[in-house]
This record gives structure tokens, sequence and C-alpha cells, in this order.
């Protein structure tokens, strides 16, 4: 699985509508994405993934467990997962591909 996330990184960059400056689309939860992933990255590496919960999921435990990512309360993951899994799941991420 680290193998396919960290593939998923690789990922071409998309733009969509409804989005802020930092491109993360509006909805609950973005401002908490925004503060625990620009912690460490550009916020586009989190734009462009287009994942399913389960890899979010995933993605967060191996951010914590492999790259050094502070844990995150269990009220904000849960926040973060579902703007994650909502705005940022593969079929939204599709979505948004094509409307470029």
């Amino acid at each position: 699985m680290a193998a396919f996330l960290a593939g998923a990184l690789a990922a071409t960059p998309l733009r969509a509508e409804a989005q802020d400056d930092a491109g993360l689309p509006a909805g609950k939860g973005r401002e908490e994405v925004e503060l625990y992933c620009s912690a460490c990255h550009s916020l586009k590496l989190v734009t462009q993934q287009g994942l399913t919960r389960e890899a979010w999921d995933e993605l967060l435990v191996w951010m914590v467990e492999e790259q050094g990512m502070a844990e995150i309360s269990s009220d904000d993951r849960k926040i973060v997962l579902d703007y994650l899994a909502r705005e940022l799941s593969i079929e939204r991420v599709r979505e948004m591909r094509s409307q470029r």
C-alpha cells in the first residue's frame, strides 16, 4: 500500500471550480485540511489525489507513521477524513478534471 500511496503523489494536478487560494474545494473541513497538510507539503499534492475514503484513511496513517506528520486529534481527524472523502474522492476529482 505504501508504494501505491507514494505513486499516487505523482498524479497530475487539476483545476476545479469553487476552490480557495490553496486549491482546495470549499466545504466543511477545508481549513483543517489546509492546516494539517500544508505544514509539510503543497496542497496541490492533496488536490490531485482522488482517493477512496479507505485510501485517504490509510494515507493519513502512513503520513504519521512514515513521514513524521503530527497525530491529528480524533475529532479533527474525522473532519479531515470526511472532507477528503467528500471533496477529493476519486469520483469528485474525475469530475473536476473533466470540467477543465
